[in-house]
């Protein structure tokens, strides 16, 4: 197995993509607790964390490690568009639990209505697939936005492909405190 030259820094730091996670170490040996301890924090396998991050290491710089001719270099696939959308509500939902500013949220009753637009738009997509841990940590900071609260539509939901948002969360907050981006629909209740 190829191993990394200790002595060697990679480009930009000792680091590993475990998913879309970027994972920053100070030292070879800190990027190994940091990554067991990414994936024990977020329920994933543990597998091999060494022989992980040794193959992202030496694939991406064989000069920094030894052993190099028993790597076998594999492709990373590109994002598909859900993944995006998972991550964008992802950020959407921090942004907003993190802000200074205040986020009011609106009746039940308008929610309701609001979630009845969004449930016959076409861009209400399903963002819930692919990585289970991060499905749930998306839904959890999600509910925590909108406290908890759901209507009978709104809890059918999906993500907004124009807006980036969780569709679930975002009829229930206040229009002047959601920034409009892309080109939305004319029924948008944003447009309203």
């Amino acid at each position: 197995m190829a191993k990394p030259i200790i002595g060697l820094i990679p480009p930009t730091g000792w680091h590993y993509y475990d998913g879309d996670a970027r994972l920053n170490g100070y030292s070879y040996a800190n990027l190994l607790r940091i990554t067991e301890d990414y994936r024990a924090e977020n329920n994933l396998p543990s597998g091999d964390v060494e022989g992980d991050v040794n193959s992202y290491i030496c694939s991406n710089w064989p000069t920094f490690c030894h052993g190099i001719d028993m790597v076998v270099i594999t492709s990373v696939s590109k994002p598909n568009p859900t993944s995006e959308l998972l991550t964008d509500i992802q950020t959407w939902a921090k942004n907003i639990l993190y802000s200074k500013k205040p986020h009011p949220l609106v009746t039940e009753e308008i929610a309701e209505n609001r979630a009845k637009i969004c449930r016959s738009c076409p861009n209400n997509v399903n963002w819930r697939q692919g990585c289970s841990s991060c499905i749930a940590a998306a839904d959890r900071l999600s509910a925590s936005i909108r406290q908890g609260k759901d209507t009978r539509t709104s809890a059918k939901l999906g993500g907004c492909r124009a807006m980036r948002h969780d569709n679930r969360s975002a009829v229930f907050f206040e229009k002047d405190t959601l920034d409009k981006s892309g080109k939305l629909p004319d029924n948008c209740w944003l447009n309203t």
